[in-house]
């Protein structure tokens, strides 16, 4: 039965890559305002195609601003070149393409995520991941406020959350003004991806971003981590379980 409670540095350098091609001016001509395929979200995308892959281009490889930064964006440009840079071997979750450019996030060591355009040619796809449902227990986080504990029962998994918002900040902690979230829920994972909205006494399959009065999530296990994204309902403002995160010790 669902349970939930409403109200919740890296390093620099730059590389110049080999030429590549590059993609057209990523700015709608009526509006002036920039393409959504042009812009590189700060999370992975569950709505779209998201694939493991690796860096396999030697030295750094410089993150590519988007088009919100600068429509010119993304390109090779001096001007769209960031500080942050990924190295060979580093693995990244990669999703939707822009020219010759892949929106990738990198987790890093401390559980930072960092997002961004990369240059096609300097990533290489993994062999996708075979995922059973021992793969999904344990106790997974993203972040110092975001935690997901998933245990197996018998084919099914009951999955259990809590998010706040607020904890970290000794202002807000002193004025008691935190906001928390937490879910729990039971079903069968359709291979990689498991969703779920709250329902009256359990919980209904399937993710509905726009439910505005019904608390819904959706993750992708993509080992080692798991991707989440959550609706708006959960807790007071900025509550999210909306992540990438990494199993726990």
């Amino acid at each position: 039965m669902p349970r939930h409670h409403r109200p919740s540095a890296v390093p620099a350098g730059l590389v110049l890559l080999a030429a590549l091609a590059t993609p057209a001016f990523a700015q709608d001509a009526r509006t002036g305002a920039a393409k959504p395929s042009a812009i590189c979200p700060d999370l992975p995308d569950l709505g779209g195609t998201l694939r493991r892959a690796r860096v396999v281009a030697e030295g750094g490889v410089a993150f590519v601003r988007s088009a919100d930064a600068d429509p010119a964006c993304p390109s090779l440009a001096p001007t769209c070149r960031e500080k942050a840079f990924l190295v060979a071997g580093n693995g990244v979750i990669r999703g939707a393409s822009s020219g010759a450019f892949a929106c990738a996030s990198y987790v890093g060591a401390t559980g930072q995520i960092r997002s961004g355009w990369l240059p096609e040619r300097a990533l290489a796809d993994d062999a996708p991941a075979t995922v059973g449902l021992d793969d999904w227990i344990g106790t997974w986080m993203s972040g110092p406020e975001q935690t997901v504990t998933i245990r197996r029962k018998g084919e099914r998994l009951v999955l259990s959350g809590t998010a706040s918002y607020g904890t970290q900040d000794p202002e807000r902690v002193k004025r008691g003004a935190i906001n928390m979230g937490s879910f729990e829920a039971e079903l069968a994972p359709d291979g990689q991806d498991i969703a779920w909205t709250d329902g009256d006494k359990a919980v209904i399959p399937g993710f509905r971003p726009d439910e505005v009065s019904r608390c819904s999530v959706r993750m992708r296990l993509m080992p080692p981590d798991l991707v989440a994204e959550s609706n708006g309902a959960y807790g007071g403002m900025n509550v999210t379980f909306s992540g990438v995160y990494r199993r726990g010790g």
